[in-house]
């Protein structure tokens, strides 16, 4: 997920290659200086406006997906338990009469069960018969991957996976304490997100365009702006290179 300092730059940036490419554009078909920059500005604006507000919905999705990683991997360094305590906890919250059996929690005739490692269809097996030794009807399973589920007499069973777990946990004010998860900081993130791989094929794309347009306007911003673009290009190939060649040596 990309930090506010990531945002910023990519956003800088983006608009003033977007600008400078119109500008260097529409000098052929309007002739008037103010005239460009202006019918430029517009279309960077709404350009970044279209950006923005995908870049807002796939931002979200990204946010929740990690927030989602973050408390599965805390809840591997807390007691078998500790996600039917947080749960109970949250649920009485909300005056609801949850009970803890285990590492389960009852409301009335409805049980859940928490299993976040990879989880096989005995598993499933063994808490659908520890759900209908309690009484209830309902099994609601939370878990991260979905487990295969045997079908059972009398035993309706709900799987919440992945995303949608961490929203019912966030929900009920039952995440877990944060201090295992990997926090990147800032600038890390900023710097990281600037050379990711569909970066590298933007800034190859506008430095072709850039040069193309520099040729034939003759003008020297629209060259350094291409060369520019070039240079981020090389730089994110030299630094995906590296990157896989470090993940290689780790693996072999």
């Amino acid at each position: 997920m990309k930090s506010k300092f990531a945002k910023l730059i990519d956003g800088t940036l983006g608009a003033a290659l977007i600008f400078f490419a119109a500008v260097a554009v529409l000098r052929y078909f309007i002739p008037a200086t103010d005239l460009t920059v202006f019918c430029a500005l517009s279309i960077t604006t709404g350009v970044c406006l279209l950006a923005k507000l995908r870049g807002n919905k796939n931002g979200e999705k990204v946010r929740i997906s990690k927030a989602a990683d973050d408390m599965f991997f805390e809840f591997m360094f807390l007691p078998k338990n500790a996600p039917a305590k947080l749960l109970a906890t949250g649920l009485k919250l909300k005056e609801l009469n949850a009970v803890l059996h285990g590492d389960g929690v009852y409301v009335g005739k409805t049980a859940a069960y928490c299993v976040f490692g990879e989880a096989t269809e005995s598993d499933a097996a063994r808490l659908i018969a520890k759900a209908k030794h309690y009484g209830a009807s309902t099994l609601i399973l939370l878990c991260k991957a979905p487990p295969p589920v045997p079908q059972v007499d009398g035993m309706e069973v709900k799987l919440v996976c992945g995303d949608d777990a961490y929203k019912l946990f966030a929900s009920l004010n039952a995440l877990p304490q944060k201090k295992y998860a990997e926090n990147n900081t800032a600038r890390r993130s900023a710097f990281k997100n600037a050379f990711s791989s569909d970066k590298i094929i933007r800034y190859a794309l506008l430095a072709v365009a850039f040069f193309f347009t520099a040729k034939f306007s003759r003008s020297i911003v629209t060259f350094a702006c291409a060369v520019l673009c070039a240079a981020l290009a090389v730089i994110g190939i030299s630094i995906a290179i590296v990157r896989k060649a470090k993940k290689r040596k780790a693996t072999e």
